[in-house]
């Protein structure tokens, strides 16, 4: 997802992140969309990194060459998958945000279970999310707003499709299971194992205790971005 293409997360970080405690998920992928330098720059008091790679890889090396240059002088790294982190007695933020991780996790209702647990306040939220009608040269995939695409169920017609839409509407390089076959195994966090739509990704947030403040789409309609308040269940 391009950067410029997501500033509706900045907005978002923008209105809550002053003199509160920011924790962003799986930000490492890329290093450069990463939010914690954003929540820097509205005054977080207190900025935290979770990401499940691995504590001396070269994606922590190249965060904390960016927070330097940045000039952010503290930032807590860890190293962990946040369900694991959840688990536990995990630590909380009142700020959370989570971008691109959603669809790529085989059990997302358990990781929106797991950011609600570390998060007091607010989550930010985005995914990738499917158009309800796709139509192109190899055919058409079609989908109630109501639905989700379980990828490892595609056929390869289907995939085709798909693939041919996140390739020329969205400019994905690769997908993962749509772009090419998968071996599937549910502790494998590099497919996309589902395709939401913007409904149902809302859905599943509140069903597990958030309340969506705002949302709106992004990347060509092909990610949500959503605001969402931590409520009592």
């Amino acid at each position: 997802m391009g950067s410029n293409e997501m500033d509706l997360r900045d907005e978002f970080i923008g209105r809550v992140a002053e003199g509160r405690s920011f924790a962003d998920v799986g930000g490492l992928w890329g290093v450069v969309n990463e939010k914690v330098t954003v929540a820097a720059r509205h005054h977080a008091r207190k900025l935290t990194m979770v990401d499940i790679s691995p504590a001396e890889g070269e994606l922590w090396q190249s965060f904390r060459d960016r927070l330097a240059a940045a000039a952010v002088p503290e930032c807590e790294c860890i190293s962990e998958d946040v369900c694991a982190l959840a688990a536990r007695a995990a630590p909380a933020y009142d700020v959370v945000h989570c971008s691109g991780v959603l669809y790529h996790h085989p059990n997302p209702v358990q990781l929106l279970e797991s950011l609600r647990r570390i998060t007091t306040r607010y989550l930010i939220l985005t995914s990738a999310v499917l158009h309800e009608s796709v139509i192109n040269q190899f055919g058409s995939y079609h989908l109630p707003s109501s639905g989700a695409v379980f990828v490892p169920a595609l056929d390869r017609e289907e995939r085709e499709i798909l693939w041919k839409h996140w390739r020329d509407d969205a400019g994905v390089g690769a997908c993962y299971g749509i772009s090419e076959e998968a071996k599937w195994n549910p502790g494998e966090l590099g497919p996309w194992w589902w395709l939401f739509t913007p409904r149902v990704m809302l859905a599943m947030a509140t069903s597990v205790g958030f309340r969506v403040l705002e949302s709106g789409p992004t990347w060509n309609g092909n990610a949500h971005v959503a605001l969402l308040e931590a409520v009592e269940r």
